[in-house]
């Protein structure tokens, strides 16, 4: 699918990145009416991180998420600007209980083989979910009959989806209750080519799985518009035209995704040419703005940059105190980070809902944890520290302070890293600030590993709210055994029963959005996560690309790369 989920990939819900919709001041547009599209050239896009792998079940994060984006076609995505869902490769009806999904895949859809998208493509990806150990986008498919007994090994088979034995391209999908986020979160996902992927599933071996299937890292087969050619490791993956990509071939011969070092490095490279595509920071905007080469499109961004407080980790016991979280919400100045470090292409954020959602429901009745550093150190008091000779606050002797991480080479997470690290130190809170590489940050997070003490870190969001069970619901708490987005260990029974309640039962927007705004006050209160700011989304290209049409839930707007082209 095009890539609009949460950066640790939930399908259509979340993704963890390495790097409304009202768009913001930008320059260049589409093609002009008299400009003609010409096929040929090639699009390379600056990463600061390698990708991890080249499943969509699989892929936990935003850099795998691009590419795997380019190469397998989902049945349904989200409007770029609305984030409504809108039909891509099938057509669907829904049942009036809100129960039953009858779907039939496009007659022209077919895989780079030239066999067709089949719904056994579609029961080849539940399949591959529900045995995964490596996946986390199980709890989007639990709501599916029959689907928790497959997936622990207690039925051979999904009794809830069936397969029209008349016309391969049908199929229905029933639930146990009515699931709101269904049409984003089950059927946003990408079929997988079952005459592939099929054998690494046994349906009477719950055992197997397809984690460790060779074609995770070279796909042979897939349906989008573009096909697998090269990965060069820790340096480019290259992607070339799909001839019958079944929505025509897209204009472009290749698309490369280029590991570059840092933010310094890429703009560099923007300017030359060697790129031609990337996401830049706040802080290369004035720069290159002004480059002759490039154009350059802003808009609001559907995620946001926090920091993470690891709640479960025995090594920093501290942060199980709401008072030393709040504590850390007053003793750092979001306000002036937005300012300082993202240079007001931006906004601060004080919950997990950013304000191009339709569940945002306003600051109204929010702590707005305006900078107060007197109060912050109040708060650490109260918990029973007491300052030493040395500035920091320490308890039974042992200093208050830990190690926050963030990705290397992301110049403005290392900047506000740098800054926490200063303002933290003014309230005697000691901080060991570290970077770290994001592929091996990852799997870390993922597993839950107490190695991660607290994190500087980015969730790009889907369209559909529910990403709230995948990263704060107590079942998704990351472990070694099972993958997960609730990395920092965060569990709250109320919370919990709010997230499942917005889930199911009456799916009106007006219905959920309260239940939104309740979640969203408790996390406000408990500070799991300083939420830090959400940083509007700045794509860099080389002015002769056309056909660029931005998007708050198309994060890196490609949602219609095959009718890119390049102007000569």
């Amino acid at each position: 699918m095009r890539h609009w989920r949460t950066t640790l990939a939930v399908i259509a819900t979340v993704a963890l990145v390495g790097t409304a919709c009202t768009p913001g001041p930008q320059t260049g547009g589409t093609a002009q009416p008299e400009e003609k599209p010409v096929a040929g050239g090639r699009v390379i896009r600056g990463s600061f991180s390698d990708i991890r792998v080249l499943n969509p079940v699989i892929a936990t994060d935003a850099t795998s998420g691009q590419v795997t984006d380019l190469l397998f076609d989902p049945l349904l995505r989200p409007d770029p600007k609305t984030g409504n869902p809108i039909p891509w490769m099938g057509k669907w009806t829904a049942s009036a209980d809100n129960l039953t999904f009858s779907w039939e895949i496009d007659s022209k859809a077919n895989w780079s083989d030239g066999k067709p998208v089949i719904a056994d493509d579609f029961l080849a990806r539940s399949k591959a979910v529900a045995r995964s150990k490596l996946t986390t986008q199980k709890s989007n498919w639990t709501d599916v009959e029959g689907w928790t007994d497959y997936r622990d090994g207690k039925a051979t088979a999904i009794s809830g989806i069936t397969l029209d034995t008349a016309n391969p391209k049908k199929f229905t999908v029933k639930f146990a209750r009515s699931f709101c986020p269904a049409l984003l979160n089950v059927f946003g996902a990408a079929p997988l080519p079952s005459h592939i992927y099929g054998k690494y599933t046994v349906d009477n071996d719950p055992a197997k799985n397809i984690d460790t299937a060779p074609e995770n890292s070279a796909p042979s087969v897939v349906d989008g518009p573009f096909k697998f050619k090269e990965w060069r490791k820790g340096d480019q993956v290259i992607l070339t035209r799909n001839d019958s990509y079944w929505r025509g071939a897209p204009y472009l011969d290749e698309f490369v995704q280029k590991v570059v070092a840092d933010t310094t490095v890429q703009a560099a490279q923007l300017k030359t040419g060697e790129l031609t595509l990337g996401a830049i920071q706040p802080g290369d905007f004035d720069d290159l703005s002004k480059q002759e080469n490039l154009k350059l499109y802003e808009w609001k961004d559907n995620g946001y940059v926090y920091v993470g407080w690891k709640l479960n980790n025995p090594n920093v016991p501290f942060l199980q105190d709401k008072r030393i979280r709040q504590a850390l919400a007053y003793g750092l100045d979001t306000a002036q980070v937005v300012q300082s470090v993202v240079f007001g292409h931006g906004e601060k954020q004080i919950m997990h809902t950013p304000s191009v959602s339709w569940a945002f429901p306003g600051t109204g009745g929010f702590n707005e944890y305006n900078f107060d550093p007197a109060k912050a150190e109040q708060l650490i008091r109260d918990a029973g520290y007491a300052k030493g000779s040395d500035g920091f606050f320490a308890k039974d002797g042992k200093t208050l302070g830990w190690t926050i991480v963030t990705n290397q080479g992301n110049k403005t997470r290392e900047t506000f890293l740098q800054v926490a690290t200063e303002q933290y130190k003014k309230i005697g809170v000691k901080i060991n600030p570290k970077v770290e590489d994001f592929t091996t940050l990852v799997p870390k997070l993922n597993t839950g590993s107490n190695e991660i003490e607290t994190i500087i870190i980015g969730w790009q969001l889907g369209a559909e709210p529910d990403g709230f069970f995948s990263i704060w619901h107590s079942s998704n708490i990351a472990r070694a055994e099972q993958a997960g987005n609730n990395f920092v260990g965060y569990k709250n029974p109320e919370l919990d029963k709010l997230i499942e309640q917005a889930r199911v039962g009456n799916c009106a927007q007006d219905v959920r959005k309260p239940i939104y705004q309740q979640a969203n006050k408790i996390l406000n209160e408990d500070q799991p996560y300083n939420f830090g700011f959400s940083q509007n989304r700045i794509l860099a290209t080389d002015k002769r690309i056309r056909g660029i049409e931005p998007g708050s839930f198309s994060p890196d707007a490609t949602w219609n790369v095959e009718k890119w082209w390049i102007k000569l």
